[in-house]
């Protein structure tokens, strides 16, 4: 036993000599809607580690009352407000494309209420994530977004990158009315983004590293980079019945859904005098999700939100950080917070079949209510993909495993 072993030499680990975070800033200096806002890493010769790497973005925000015209000086944020300000993210290695979320807003919300637990609520508020809302009385704002947050290549490979090209591309949006929580006799006149900083860790490694990092790049072995992405989908409008069958996507082998997220929202998209970052349960009974003819989960989630009955779905939500992380947690939601702003239907189908082992796989979700759906709600449907690429550090070639 170890504990007896009282001549068991200790070791030090100097492998890693410094660690040190580099800024690196876009090509342009202007952050309107609809720009497209490059940041790259040219030089190839270093070391870095994406997954540490984090966003800095600064701003201001205006917001007016409108019979007063006066400039108001507290403005309630939404959860969440500067990814709401982005439409798309992604990350291009050499020039490939290797990740990438869509409504950015929607997508780090869904997937931070079902990832985060107690302990985070804390650090989470440095990005502006709080399930009740920040409250902003300087006018101005200044966040440091994790990676990790935004992008599942981030979040799941945690290994250093040699010898590439990185490239973050962030699509501003065409739009600041999700991003804030306004009284009825309030405007938003703007959100102005002054500055975004993309701070990466450069790893400076021992002689003994170095010389087996180097052994590495000049055979050009291929490294694999294995990491679940976030896709999100959109129903925009979804119709005014109690059942609705909704075919989502044909996936091949390689993206094979192992969870899946659904929640619904009724008239809160553009809307600045609601919260978009709040989820409504519209009486929404069951979710069933269909790969091919396999259906997940195996029985109902029979809830029902008037009568105060959802401990099973609670159950699912509470349980998605011990199947995806493999870590027991409390979840970051209590059971009221959950019901009022996060009724999300989490469905583990990672466990599959022998049927599911071959060909492609069509997606698709039926909603059950107890009423009819409310008018102007939309369906959101976030599925957690297995993705595999790899690069070859001295050639630079990145490609997608098929």
């Amino acid at each position: 036993m170890s504990i007896l072993n009282l001549t068991e030499p200790f070791v030090f680990d100097n492998s890693i000599e410094s660690f040190e975070y580099h800024s690196y800033k876009p090509y342009v200096t202007s952050f309107n809607f609809n720009d497209e806002i490059r940041i790259p890493i040219n030089q190839q010769d270093l070391y870095v580690l994406p997954s540490a790497s984090s966003l800095y973005i600064e701003g201001t925000i205006t917001a007016f009352n409108r019979e007063t015209k006066a400039e108001v000086k507290s403005v309630l944020l939404t959860n969440n407000p500067i990814l709401h300000l982005f439409q798309d993210i992604r990350y291009e290695l050499n020039g490939i494309e290797i990740d990438k979320i869509k409504n950015a807003g929607v997508t780090t919300t869904m997937k931070s209420l079902v990832s985060m637990n107690g302990l985070e609520a804390s650090m989470c508020k440095l990005w502006g994530f709080d399930v009740n809302g920040i409250k902003n009385t300087e006018g101005t704002f200044s966040v440091s977004v994790p990676l990790n947050k935004i992008l599942g290549f981030a979040e799941d490979y945690s290994k250093i990158i040699i010898n590439c090209k990185h490239e973050l591309i962030l699509l501003r949006s065409n739009t600041n009315l999700n991003s804030v929580k306004l009284n009825a006799n309030e405007y938003i006149d703007n959100i102005t983004i002054s500055k975004i900083v993309w701070r990466m860790p450069h790893v400076k490694v021992s002689d003994r590293e170095r010389l087996n990092l180097l052994k590495c790049l000049e055979r050009d072995r291929a490294v694999q980079i294995a990491f679940r992405t976030w896709d999100l989908y959109e129903y925009p409008l979804l119709p005014e019945t109690s059942k609705h069958s909704w075919s989502i996507k044909t996936s091949s082998q390689i993206e094979k859904p192992r969870y899946i997220i659904i929640g619904l929202k009724t008239g809160r998209k553009n809307e600045a005098n609601k919260d978009i970052s709040h989820f409504d349960h519209c009486n929404l009974r069951d979710v069933k999700v269909f790969l091919n003819s396999v259906y997940f989960p195996y029985e109902s989630f029979d809830v029902s939100f008037s009568g105060e009955k959802f401990a099973i779905l609670y159950e699912q939500y509470a349980k998605f950080q011990q199947s995806y992380y493999n870590r027991l947690q409390a979840p970051l939601l209590s059971p009221k917070d959950f019901k009022d702003k996060a009724p999300l239907f989490v469905i583990n189908c990672s466990r599959q079949n022998e049927t599911l082992k071959t060909g492609s796989v069509d997606v698709r979700v039926e909603l059950d209510c107890e009423s009819y759906i409310p008018k102007n709600t939309a369906a959101y449907c976030l599925i957690l993909n297995d993705s595999v690429f790899e690069y070859k550090p001295l050639s630079n070639i990145t490609k997608k495993v098929s």
